[in-house]
């Protein structure tokens, strides 16, 4: 286990506390005894992707457990959650990207730029959707590095990195911590409720006016009817 792996283990501890939820209360929500949900606590074990599957689906904050920064649910994760379909919801994430952009213009009047990250994840799940590969092989061939070089930045060796690519295994949290804090992917990028990369585009959602936000409202709501009508059709085909 790798040292830097230990801000999991105090994140887990914190939110916990957070939660005013005991370890009995934890250890259900992962589905796992108290004992090994004290292991998890005291760093003896890492957080399975299993436990980490429980934990999500059971309304933890997976996000501030590998990066330390809560989820912030808003009115785009609303938008996202309404579509139904991966296709849908790529095309709901790029034009949340556009609007984005487009509010920055309205409020100063010149193209600003969101932050890298967003673009890097929205193209990851632009791969993923083009091309059915792994999301591991996406981020390699995004990144353009080698499945040691892989293995070398998650902290595994080559063969289990193999199994991890082929989806033989899911990836642990320190996994992810990894994933994060080397690469900059976004943690749920790898969790079967995959909500693409939005807290940047949320953060600027919510430092914009009223009025721009209004605006922009008006045309995440046509879009994602016009997205449902698609998704509509394609499940009827």
């Amino acid at each position: 286990m790798g040292r830097d792996y230990s801000e999991v283990v105090e994140r887990l501890q914190l939110y916990r506390r957070a939660q005013r939820k005991t370890q009995k209360e934890m250890s259900a929500d992962m589905g796992i005894t108290q004992s090994h949900y004290a292991k998890l606590e005291s760093g003896a074990n890492v957080i399975s992707y299993d436990c980490l599957k429980a934990f999500e689906g059971n309304g933890g904050d997976i996000n501030f457990l590998i990066t330390g920064q809560y989820s912030e649910s808003g009115v785009l994760d609303d938008y996202m959650k309404q579509c139904i379909t991966r296709e849908g919801k790529l095309r709901m994430h790029r034009l949340i990207v556009w609007a984005v952009n487009m509010g920055f213009a309205l409020e100063s009047g010149k193209k600003a730029e969101l932050p890298e990250a967003v673009y890097r994840n929205l193209r990851l799940a632009q791969m993923e959707f083009e091309m059915p590969w792994s999301v591991w092989k996406s981020i390699r061939k995004l990144d353009e590095i080698t499945q040691y070089q892989m293995a070398e930045i998650l902290g595994i060796n080559i063969k289990r990195y193999i199994r991890l690519e082929k989806e033989i295994i899911g990836p642990d949290a320190e996994i992810l911590y990894r994933l994060y804090t080397g690469l900059y992917y976004s943690p749920y990028l790898a969790m079967p409720s995959s909500n693409y990369y939005l807290r940047e585009c949320g953060d600027a959602w919510r430092s914009f006016s009223g009025e721009v936000r209004g605006r922009l409202d008006l045309m995440l709501v046509q879009g994602l009817d016009l997205i449902r009508d698609g998704e509509d059709k394609g499940l009827r085909g």
